[in-house]
């Protein structure tokens, strides 16, 4: 599987994928090279176009009845993760941002402060707006040594009474994979002060060689996670994800109304399930080839001193501090200008615009081939 992925990541074909109508290779013009939005340019698992493609043959197209998901999942989360969900405190929802929103529902409520690690992936802000409920940034701290969570801010946000933590692992959009060291001493901290986390992890499946990554239930039962095979095996479009609860939360699964539950897909179920029992492989093949597009990123970040990052550990998102490259407050406006390379401005992932001025996220989902064209045209403005 290997090598046959990787051969037809290499020759993917920039004009062809202009002929996707998802976001990221229609929004732009066809002289723009996406790099923004968070979904990968590689053919998708044998066992999604099989998931599908039954559906499709036996005309399976109404309402789900998603038996065997949670299980599904269990059994994954177990092997990938060492991590055994009740499935029985597992329910499908449309996607993750749907299970974020039912869990935040139940565990806040109206003017509630909700503490989020930031940068922060943009619509968790817009999420809280419309629950109306407020957003308390915590920064994380760019140390030499990598991203790194501040706990003592965290701390001050719960003092100054916010009652719930809405963590993204591994984090959109730094990469970080947070040790379970690490996340026990969230869990504490959140414990003293009474609050739940709620837990997104839907980058989890894309771990960088070497790096472990701890769900945060097996650090906290005071806690919910959602999750979903839309980022791993690239099928946002597909709608189908599970919120997660621990026997503290099992409320928050039993809340969860059922035109809720209605809202996946056929086939995203049907999908889910094929690869969280058997993708072939699929998986661990786009995991290795994302490893050399981050070498590759990081290769270029050694040439290139004024650009300040770090190596991610989990998916394909790198979030990029140019403010010493002269850019301005708005590089990614800059270089869309100039270099005709779409990146996400890094103002839309903090609560403060300010805070994230001089900064891009970039998406490094694709093949080096078309990643390398990005960079020289990001180098020909640079230069």
């Amino acid at each position: 599987m290997e090598g046959t992925l990787h051969a037809a990541i290499d020759a993917l074909d920039a004009e062809r994928l202009r002929g996707r109508r998802t976001m990221k290779w229609s929004r732009y013009p066809a002289d723009v090279l996406p790099a923004w939005v968070a979904e990968m340019d590689y053919p998708l698992a044998p066992a999604v176009h099989r998931a599908v493609r039954d559906a499709l043959q036996r005309d399976d197209l109404g309402y789900p009845e998603p038996d065997g998901l949670a299980e599904a999942f269990a059994g994954w989360a177990q092997r990938a993760q060492g991590w055994t969900p009740d499935p029985a405190l597992a329910v499908p929802v449309a996607d993750v941002m749907a299970g974020l929103e039912a869990a935040l529902r139940v565990l806040t409520a109206p003017g509630d402060g909700v503490v989020i690690a930031t940068p922060a992936y943009p619509p968790f802000f817009a999420l809280l707006d419309d629950l109306g409920r407020r957003a308390v940034p915590w920064p994380l701290r760019d140390a030499d040594s990598g991203w790194q969570l501040d706990l003592d801010g965290l701390n001050a946000g719960l003092v100054a009474g916010a009652r719930a933590v809405l963590l993204c692992s591994p984090h959109n959009p730094v990469g970080r994979v947070w040790s379970a060291d690490e996340l026990r001493a969230v869990a504490r901290i959140a414990e003293r002060h009474g609050v739940p986390v709620v837990s997104d992890e839907v980058h989890a499946p894309l771990l960088a060689t070497g790096a472990r990554f701890t769900p945060f239930a097996t650090v906290s039962d005071n806690s919910v996670t959602v999750t979903s095979i839309s980022k791993g095996w690239n099928v946002p479009g597909l709608k189908c994800a599970l919120l997660v609860a621990q026997p503290a939360t099992a409320h928050v699964a039993a809340a969860v109304p059922e035109r809720e539950r209605l809202r996946p897909s056929v086939p995203g179920v049907e999908a889910s399930i094929a690869v969280w029992t058997d993708d072939g492989g699929w998986l661990d093949a786009v995991r290795s080839y994302l490893d050399r597009t981050r070498a590759e990123l990081a290769a270029w970040a050694r040439e290139h001193p004024r650009v300040r990052t770090h190596p991610g550990q989990a998916g394909y998102l790198a979030w990029l501090d140019l403010r010493a490259t002269g850019l301005g407050d708005d590089p990614a406006a800059v270089l869309l200008d100039r270099a005709r390379v779409a990146l996400n401005p890094g103002h839309t992932f903090t609560r403060r615009a300010a805070d994230g001025h001089g900064c891009v996220r970039l998406n490094h989902g694709t093949s080096l081939p078309l990643l390398r064209e990005v960079f020289a045209r990001i180098d020909g403005v640079l230069e």
